[in-house]
């Protein structure tokens, strides 16, 4: 073995040498040195709140995941109930009072731009929805407005139409609605093909 390739004689001072483990593998030797403050404060915080944890859930009778699904579920149903609700409260007063009032459908345009343009594209001719100027509805059986804004308020997910019931107060609602019922039939060029019944 040259003399380069031999192990050098370190001198550690003496901290070093209070660090230094007494095993020794192939003349590699190994400090102890002390976990960071940061590491082991965070070891000590999780290990008091596993107890707390296990004895909330375990002991103290904490909600299961059963109990918290049925707890979420309850609310689900509750917003669907205030959405049935919500969808069979249609005053025809308010809604021809208002849709009277802005015979331009400007305000009921501005709501439909915001909301629904994203799925309905500019003017209702369809998108990722389906086109709204046609005579073909997919959703509803009648175009009367109380019909449409039943839907509207509850949606349809299983066809992607979100609930806008909490979303829109009934004057929003009763203003898009309007405007979409105001495109129905105008067939703008450049629509999506019709879907659902005609009617």
């Amino acid at each position: 073995m040259s003399e380069n390739n031999e192990p050098k004689n370190v001198i550690l001072n003496e901290e070093e040498q209070s660090l230094l483990l007494d095993h020794n593998y192939d003349g590699i030797e190994e400090f102890d040195y002390p976990l960071p403050n940061w590491w082991t404060m965070i070891f000590i915080v999780t290990s008091i709140f596993g107890v707390f944890y296990f004895y909330y859930y375990q002991v103290a009778g904490g909600p299961t995941l059963r109990d918290e699904f049925n707890m979420k579920m309850s609310k689900i149903n509750e917003v669907r109930e205030k959405y049935a609700k919500d969808a069979n409260n249609f005053d025809i007063t308010a809604y021809n009072k208002l849709k009277d009032s802005d015979p331009q459908m400007v305000n009921g345009l501005a709501i439909y731009e915001e909301n629904c343009l994203s799925c309905h594209e500019e003017g209702g001719k369809g998108d990722i929805g389906p086109n709204l100027t046609d005579s073909h509805w997919l959703n509803v059986k009648d175009t009367s407005p109380e019909t449409v804004y039943k839907f509207v308020v509850v949606g349809n997910e299983d066809n992607g139409m979100p609930a806008w019931g909490d979303v829109l107060s009934k004057d929003e609602l009763y203003q898009v609605i309007a405007y979409v019922l105001s495109v129905k039939d105008t067939n703008i060029p450049g629509g999506k093909e019709p879907q659902g019944e005609k009617l």
